[in-house]
């Protein structure tokens, strides 16, 4: 399931936005600390121990773990394979560089030494990467309860592959609740757009730039994650593309980002093969690198049924 990956280059920098007015904000802020998860490793009693807790938010876990048995579980790998050559957002990325220092030959054992941007590759959006607040939440600091929720897989690929700009609507989401039922409280929410196909085949097919420069991929519609927020309380989203603000919005105006972390929510960008993952039914494991005061970090992302 896991993608192998090849492409081109690319330099460095930032992306800064401004913050909206909290005034004009769609939802209200405040932070929502989950009681955090935690028992043994393994992954049967990590099932059991959620379908126990009780709650609201406990129950939605436990209702979407109630049909996936230890005994035939299935792992799902929704992560790109991270190397050298793998794309990136060309200038706002840095280039990884990954090289090999020691040598069994040479040092009695293998290593490599990883210089990656925090937002290389699958990876993890914290609050904190475009939220300056005072309750702004860095990557380890985000509740464990969130990063092992229902996945919630959203599919727009026929309509991505007309228009390369499509984005999730609440249209889009409210057909999904006719199909599947109500948005659990706490998933995580995807956009299967059939992007990995042009991640994996080049930098330039990944952005798909016009004449004029500017990126053309999907992502959802600032109503929707307002929607999601208000009317649904999810952990975060996650997009198969570099950004969930779409391509055109994603570098000039990423109100997106600017509005679902600044309500204390997460992201995780440039998933995997979602086409594999089933709509419904499945628990998300999103396996980020707990950095110190991070804002991001590279994720592995698993989907369990």
């Amino acid at each position: 399931m896991t993608a192998s990956g090849h492409t081109p280059e690319t330099p460095g920098g930032t992306i800064t936005a401004e913050r909206p007015d909290p005034s004009a904000r769609l939802v209200s802020s405040g932070v929502n600390r989950r009681r955090m998860l935690t028992g043994s490793a393994a992954v049967g009693a990590v099932l059991t121990g959620i379908g126990a807790l009780g709650g609201p938010v406990e129950s939605a876990h436990a209702q979407t773990i109630a049909d996936i048995s230890p005994s035939r579980l299935r792992v799902t790998d929704l992560t790109h394979v991270l190397h050298n050559d793998f794309p990136i957002y060309r200038p706002y990325i840095l280039d990884p560089n990954i090289f090999q220092f020691a040598s069994i030959a040479e040092d009695g054992f293998n290593a490599l030494k990883l210089e990656i941007d925090e937002h290389t590759g699958t990876h993890f959006d914290a609050p904190w990467h475009f939220n300056d607040s005072p309750d702004a939440l860095h990557t380890h600091e985000v509740d464990p309860r969130d990063l092992v929720c229902p996945l919630v897989v959203i599919r727009i690929s026929d309509r991505a592959a007309r228009d390369f700009d499509a984005q999730v609507g609440v249209a889009d989401l409210r057909r999904w609740e006719r199909r599947h039922g109500r948005i659990p409280q706490g998933a995580l929410v995807a956009m299967d757009s059939g992007w990995s196909a042009r991640v994996l085949q080049s930098e330039e097919a990944m952005l798909n730039r016009g004449s004029d420069g500017i990126a053309h991929f999907p992502g959802f519609e600032l109503e929707a994650l307002a929607w999601l927020l208000s009317e649904r309380d999810i952990a975060g989203v996650a997009v198969d593309t570099p950004s969930f603000d779409y391509g055109p919005d994603s570098a000039s105006n990423p109100e997106g980002h600017v509005f679902l972390l600044g309500e204390n929510k997460y992201a995780v960008e440039m998933v995997a093969h979602l086409e594999t993952a089933p709509e419904n039914g499945a628990m998300a494991v999103v396996g980020v690198a707990n950095i110190r005061g991070g804002s991001g970090g590279p994720v592995r992302l698993l989907a369990l049924t």
